[in-house]
């Protein structure tokens, strides 16, 4: 994962100084998978692992975890939830039956925080060399959101030597469809500064890539479908006739 330089943003609000942290950077485990093009993290490893979030100086606080998945995908997304596990443990549940459309994710999600993450960062349009989901399923308006909060997270600093992998996903889960995203927001104040900090748009990881097979998968053998068994016992049992009369002929 790059290095990256984070600085502080600070804003005039109600009277007072507020300042964020520039912002949560997801990374995964595994050189092939998160890399950082500017605009998001793709990953070919689907679902990714090991992947987590760092943000600048570290810190303890709260996490909300949120999984986008495109509108389009599922027609009962109610029925859908993803299982956690690893340094975090928790299941991310729907978080609306209405579908994150417009606006900013932040907004949508009834917090403050900077970047706030407006849908164009994720939805598109976009181009080729910084694909977003536009560039894999354009039938996509909008995401559900999947979210897991986390009270007590540990999240490193962005140029920590050795970051910790935070979360997998449990085995059963489901792949994650192509176009979805995985990102977050992070609470480190009080109840009285509750600014939330998040995630860069070159920091989401990007899910560009069908399901990955798990290892030494064989593919299973073509199974005939019940009209050519059909077809192929009527050859037979024709081929055998026809042998026997030949038989005959030639007593």
């Amino acid at each position: 994962m790059k290095k990256r330089l984070i600085q502080a943003t600070c804003v005039l609000a109600f009277g007072g100084i507020s300042c964020w942290a520039n912002a949560m950077h997801g990374y995964c485990a595994g050189s092939s998978q998160c890399v950082d093009n500017g605009t998001n993290s793709p990953t070919t490893t689907n679902p990714p692992t090991g992947f987590g979030f760092t943000v600048d100086k570290g810190g303890t606080g709260n996490l909300l975890l949120d999984i986008l998945i495109p509108d389009n995908f599922d027609p009962h997304p109610s029925a859908l939830s993803f299982d956690l596990t690893g340094t975090l443990t928790g299941t991310a549940t729907l978080f609306s039956l209405t579908p994150w459309t417009s606006g900013s994710l932040d907004a949508y999600l009834g917090i403050k925080a900077q970047p706030n993450n407006p849908i164009g960062a994720y939805l598109g349009p976009c181009t080729t060399a910084k694909p977003c989901t536009d560039n894999v399923d354009p039938l996509a308006t909008g995401f559900f959101i999947y979210q897991a909060g986390f009270p007590t997270a540990t999240l490193d600093d962005v140029p920590h030597p050795n970051i910790t992998p935070l979360e997998n996903f449990a085995p059963g889960d489901p792949a994650l469809p192509m176009g979805s995203y995985i990102t977050g927001f992070f609470n480190a104040g009080s109840s009285k500064h509750s600014d939330w900090i998040g995630t860069a748009n070159s920091g989401a990881i990007f899910v560009d890539a069908a399901a990955t097979p798990p290892p030494d998968t064989e593919i299973p053998a073509t199974v005939p479908e019940p009209a050519s068994i059909v077809l192929l016992g009527s050859a037979a049992l024709g081929l055998a006739a026809w042998l026997r009369r030949k038989a005959r002929s030639q007593a």
